[in-house]
């Protein structure tokens, strides 16, 4: 059933996407859409406390449409990227970014581990309700300054339409996929960029089964794993950002992939605990790193003012790739029997991804329709 609420929040996420930021930089109006998804997921989530036990299929329901309008509204909160940072800084920006969302993450682990530490037990389901208050309360007020402070770009416009948004986003997006071919580096970049996101993907939903069945680890081990996981990658998020303004997001996303891809053959040639240690601490790392690296990468990409349509296709890619890399590593985990092949079979991705990255040529300055696809 999660697998199921999973996929479905991500196709729906992945159709609605590109609409919604056509719709967004048609009207300027980024923030509007920001805060009202984001409103609409910490709604959503609220709903959660009320459930009942056996509420299964209600409970499935609410989480799909809390999680479309999450996954949405992060394209909306990574569209203002190139809007607040300049061709010097935007790898910084980036880290600091998702150094702090780590720390919420942290923190918010941190306010409902009381309440969970009792266990999936009917005896504690009281408690466990309340953790859905804790994280949209915790969301709803992290959020506000986004609310407040956060501005459109002056410098823009909307544009003048003579039909509703809603139709004119679906024929600019239908113009854009039809004329896709002439952004050539920015497909290169969304190819290698789904592909290596499959391997994320697949830490993300398998890494706590893959400590319990393969390594045996217990629930305790696995759930401080988690929490300390998050404390090297805060610290990493912003040396990677500088990195990324030093060295450009291209060679960066380089040498975490190749960390990923050292990180993969580890874990599977030493079944052993604190290899498994080890490696989820640089795997952390990596995972920021890579992201970081990326969205940096896409401000190079991207046209001036379309910001938030093309960070819809960003999203899709990794929308996607949340679908395709957990259901392979099940299928092959399911025929072989073996968890450690399944993971193996996580470097096709890796290093494909990796390969057409190569192949992507960046530009040193922010793009325009009429440039592109920049020869250096």
């Amino acid at each position: 059933m999660w697998g199921i609420a999973i996929g479905v929040s991500m196709i729906i996420t992945s159709f609605l996407a590109p609409v919604f930021g056509v719709i967004a930089d048609t009207s300027r109006s980024k923030n509007k859409f920001l805060t009202f998804l984001t409103i609409a997921c910490i709604f959503f989530t609220f709903l959660l406390y009320f459930l009942k036990e056996g509420m299964v299929a209600q409970a499935v329901i609410l989480f799909i449409i809390s999680n479309v309008f999450y996954q949405t509204s992060m394209m909306f909160y990574n569209s203002f990227l190139p809007q607040l940072s300049s061709k010097k800084n935007t790898g910084i920006i980036s880290g600091f970014g998702f150094s702090v969302g780590y720390l919420g993450g942290f923190l918010s682990l941190i306010l409902i581990y009381p309440f969970v530490r009792g266990g999936l037990e009917p005896s504690n389901l009281s408690n466990i309700k309340i953790t859905f208050l804790i994280t949209g309360i915790f969301f709803l007020v992290f959020s506000l300054p986004s609310f407040i402070l956060l501005k459109d770009s002056a410098a823009a416009k909307s544009v003048k339409i003579n039909t509703s948004y809603i139709s004119y986003g679906f024929k600019k997006l239908a113009n854009t996929l039809k004329n896709i071919k002439k952004f050539k580096n920015l497909t290169k970049f969304l190819i290698s960029y789904f592909l290596f996101s499959n391997a994320f993907s697949v830490l993300a939903l398998y890494a706590a089964i893959y400590a319990k069945n393969t390594l045996n680890l217990g629930l305790l081990e696995i759930t401080m794993l988690f929490i300390l996981g998050h404390i090297p990658t805060i610290i990493s998020s912003f040396f990677f950002g500088w990195l990324t303004d030093k060295i450009g997001p291209k060679v960066t996303i380089t040498i975490t992939l190749i960390m990923w891809i050292i990180i993969i053959l580890l874990v599977t040639a030493f079944n052993i605990r604190t290899v498994f240690y080890i490696c989820w601490i640089l795997a952390a790392m990596s995972t920021g790193s890579t992201l970081i690296a990326s969205r940096s990468l896409m401000t190079f990409l991207i046209p001036r003012d379309s910001e938030a349509e093309f960070f819809g296709f960003y999203s899709i890619s990794g929308k996607v790739s949340s679908i395709i890399g957990p259901v392979a590593f099940g299928v092959i985990s399911f025929i072989t029997k073996s968890q450690r092949i399944a993971l193996l079979s996580t470097l096709f991705f890796l290093i494909s991804g990796l390969v057409i990255l190569q192949f992507v040529k960046v530009a040193a300055y922010r793009l325009r329709d009429f440039d592109m696809n920049p020869k250096s």
